[in-house]
């Protein structure tokens, strides 16, 4: 693409709380530019609807309050949906038919930061072109937005039951297989999971040992949650469970935990899951969509039992937009975004939770003995420091050696060569059978930038 969004990064905008760009000046105008390119009046004239829900964090009470200014102003009735899941805003904004929905919310990010990001009324993550008009409203001129007077101007209104819906689906997710017996180490890491999770593993019958779900506006993701998989795996040895499930600030991740208190990742959910999938003939299309960052065994495992990956950017909007263009229904990141496309239209780690366990029912089988399905290629990395990021393909002498490692690699490995976002750093990974060759090929890939631009 040839414009590059200011504001916009992989998920929504985010910062430090009350520093720009997440002031309430900014976010006021975040929400009459959304308005305007999201919320598409009806021929009768009606008001647009958008639904917004925020995690846990104290700013979101004040990031709250701007966004719906913003949109009042613009001609948007809000309807305030509380602390719930990301994924609960966008099953809600495609149940009860708005135009939009907004999450207040900075992830698995600290206390102090927050941010904005956007679904449109069916649920589904906006592309780059969408965010980029709307970034073009919030730098132009006021006049831009829509400025309606008297009865054009928007109304607020509550959802009082907005748990009790997402919960209810999360639960019909399970297709009326139940948990009953199986003992559940939760931790919500003080989040918007804090309010859905717990109830919908009770209503199926599981024993829940629930921790982190004390959340007091500061503590999110304080130690706990899906980025401390150390901490997950001391809950699993403490309440002796069969499972542990982790989520961060606003649910829509997930990490799980085996019975013998060894963190899953990403990969290993999906491959657990696309293995199911592939045997009963639920995986559309035969394939399972991912991020280059996964790793190559998933390629070797689907492909065996008759299916295929396709890959993607780093990023679950882009699994999304793979997924939807496709009409797949199973993808994600090794991060834990997971995606069950029959029941959720973006990551969703409730939902994903419960399929995974879904399946330790219908198989008998243990996490320790499901998560053997997936034998991961061994892999090589390097994060390399650089005073300027010229294109990579102008980094000749590495990419000879590249050319000639992908060629011995050939279907059974790879080179990932990417320049960090944020940092003066390039990052190298290369992943195959052999791992003194592998380590021996990133060393000479990492001599020959390092002499060119280190």
């Amino acid at each position: 693409m040839s414009e590059k969004r200011q504001f916009f990064g992989t998920d929504g905008v985010r910062a430090v709380a009350n520093r720009h760009p997440m002031t309430p000046e900014f976010v006021l105008r975040l929400g009459q530019a959304a308005a305007t390119i999201l919320g598409n009046r009806t021929e009768g004239g009606e008001r647009p609807r958008a639904i917004i829900g925020r995690d846990t964090r104290a700013s979101g009470e004040m990031l709250e309050a701007a966004l719906v200014a913003g949109l009042n102003s613009a001609g948007v009735d809000v309807v305030l949906a509380g602390m719930i899941p990301t994924p609960a805003v966008a099953m809600l904004a495609a149940q009860s038919g708005a135009n939009f929905g907004v999450i207040v919310s900075a992830s698995h990010n600290p206390f102090e930061d927050n941010g904005i990001k956007f679904v449109h009324g069916n649920g589904r993550k906006l592309n780059d072109q969408t965010e980029l008009a709307i970034e073009k409203i919030v730098l132009g001129n006021a006049e831009e937005a829509i400025r309606p007077e008297g009865r054009g101007i928007g109304r607020v209104s509550r959802m009082t039951d907005s748990v009790e819906r997402y919960v209810a689906h999360a639960v019909a997710s399970m297709g009326g297989v139940r948990l009953d017996g199986m003992r559940v180490a939760l931790d919500n890491a003080h989040g918007a999971a804090s309010y859905t999770s717990a109830l919908a593993l009770e209503q199926l019958g599981a024993d829940v040992q629930v921790f982190h779900s004390e959340p007091d506006g500061f503590n999110i993701n304080e130690e706990c949650g899906c980025t401390h998989s150390e901490e997950l795996e001391r809950l699993v040895r403490q309440s002796q469970a069969q499972a542990g499930i982790a989520h961060d600030g606003d649910a829509d991740r997930i990490a799980l935990c085996d019975e013998e208190a060894i963190a899953l990742d990403g990969d290993e959910l999906m491959a657990i899951a696309a293995e199911s999938m592939l045997r009963k003939g639920t995986l559309k299309q035969n394939t399972l969509a991912v991020t280059i960052m996964s790793n190559y065994g998933l390629d070797d495992l689907v492909s065996r039992l008759g299916g295929r990956v396709i890959r993607t950017n780093v990023g679950d909007r882009y699994v999304l937009e793979e997924m939807n263009s496709r009409g797949l229904n199973l993808g994600g990141e090794q991060s834990g975004h997971i995606i069950f496309g029959d029941w959720a239209s973006t990551g969703d780690g409730l939902i994903a939770g419960l399929q995974v366990l879904k399946i330790m029912k219908e198989t008998g089988e243990p996490l320790s003995q499901l998560r053997k399905c997936l034998k991961k290629f061994p892999q090589s990395s390097r994060n390399l420091r650089v005073r300027s990021k010229p294109p990579i393909t102008d980094l000749t002498e590495a990419q000879k050696i590249i050319k000639e490692t992908e060629k011995k690699l050939g279907n059974y490995g790879r080179v990932l060569l990417r320049y960090s976002g944020t940092e003066s750093l390039i990052r190298l990974l290369i992943e195959g059978r052999d791992v003194e060759y592998l380590e021996a090929q990133a060393d000479r890939i990492a001599s020959a930038i390092l002499a060119q631009i280190g």
